[in-house]
């Protein structure tokens, strides 16, 4: 690629350094680090401080890529469709409404097999209008083939930019990543964020060549026409077996980066307190389960058999990983904040059906929790937890 060529020597530290930086600002230095090339931009609250950031590092050259500023969400996704179509690596940030404007390019930069890391701020949907936090609106694409990351603080949303440009640029996988963040619990809250010298990441996560395809004018192809169905068929199944791939290539590069960096967030699931007996299993998701780990400490003092399953890796759905963590559970307890609605919490639908395939089927109870960035504390979650217990007697 061209671009990389005109990328600065020194684009992040020469060596490690910590900084107490916001979600939206880790993001964006990971995905300086990750010497992306080409960024698209649409402001939209709450995502607005992570492109802004990332103006501010090629407007003062410190970072090589081409910043385009365009007239829509939609027109961002469709720069990064066309900039990863010639091999560039690609990156944006949006949130809430803007991803719905986006929604038709990411199917197709899933289906195109078009490997762009995405920040998604997790926002509220309208009407009514909020600003805060809820999952829907990137749930709400998780059937599209993108692979889906939730954090749970600042550090994880540093780390995982950079783990999903390794892991979807992987030739076995060649998809987009959505890398989520809580809106303005993770987005503006300022914590310490690690961050390696610029070396150990290129080496970590080295240019992209992509190997499947590209637009070239010296190497012309048609990309993207016409399909009969016996050759569409092949493709999205193709798709399905890249997907469940991805699984173990995301559990390879976690253990790489624990290798080389020292941090590890769990791969496809992260587990607190959790063993072969567990009787009481807690599953929930991105800042809301860091909460719940207290809750968990707080239920085990009063004499509970509890543990927790923060899902991190909504798609591909670790199915196996949460049949083995509830291989002795007797009651399991959803604590999300997206509901589907006509039925239950977005995540207790999938793990229920995994479980379902398994030999063990823990007693289910459902909580919707945290509705457009309500607190969840930990003493209240507690209270949810032993009115489950309760009703059992």
């Amino acid at each position: 690629m061209t671009v990389a060529k005109n990328q600065p020597k020194a684009l992040g530290n020469e060596k490690p350094t910590t900084m107490i930086i916001s979600g939206n600002h880790a993001a964006a230095y990971a995905a300086k680090m990750a010497r992306v090339e080409v960024v698209a931009a649409y402001p939209i609250t709450p995502s607005t401080p992570c492109v802004e950031k990332i103006s501010e590092f090629v407007d003062g050259g410190t970072m090589g890529a081409k910043y385009i500023k365009v007239e829509s969400e939609h027109s961002a996704a469709g720069a990064l469709v066309g900039a990863a179509s010639t091999g560039a690596r690609t990156y944006s940030a949006t949130s809430s409404h803007g991803l719905l404007y986006m929604a038709e390019l990411i199917w197709w930069a899933a289906l195109a097999r078009l490997p762009a890391v995405l920040t998604i701020v997790n926002r509220e949907l309208a009407p009514a209008w909020s600003i805060w936090a809820q999952t829907q609106d990137s749930m709400g694409l998780r059937d599209s083939g993108c692979i889906q990351y939730y954090c749970k603080n600042n550090q994880e949303v540093y780390d995982s930019v950079l783990m999903a440009y390794k892991i979807s640029e992987h030739e076995q996988i060649y998809m987009p990543a959505l890398v989520c963040q809580d809106a303005f619990i993770l987005s503006h809250t300022n914590a310490p964020v690690e961050m390696p010298a610029q070396q150990a990441v290129d080496d970590f996560l080295p240019s992209y060549e992509p190997k499947h395809f590209k637009l070239d004018p010296e190497n012309p192809v048609t990309h993207g026409n016409l399909s009969y169905p016996e050759h569409f068929r092949a493709k999205r199944m193709n798709i399905m077996e890249s997907t469940h791939r991805a699984k173990q290539i995301i559990k390879d590069v976690c253990a790489d980066f624990k290798k080389r960096f020292g941090r590890f967030h769990g791969d496809l699931i992260e587990t607190y307190q959790i063993d072969n007996n567990t009787k009481h299993v807690i599953v929930s998701h991105s800042s809301l389960a860091e909460e719940i780990e207290v809750t968990v400490d707080l239920l085990r003092e009063k004499g509970h058999d509890v543990g927790l399953i923060r899902l991190r890796v909504l798609r591909p759905f670790p199915d196996e990983d949460i049949r083995e963590a509830c291989k002795s559970a007797e009651t399991i307890h959803f604590i999300e904040r997206a509901p589907s609605y006509g039925y239950k919490g977005v995540i207790a639908i999938d793990t229920m059906a995994a479980l379902y395939e398994g030999k063990n089927h823990p007693k289910p109870f459902h909580h919707i929790e945290g509705i457009s960035g309500m607190d969840v504390t930990a003493e209240h979650a507690v209270d949810l937890i032993e009115q489950d217990l309760e009703s059992l007697k």
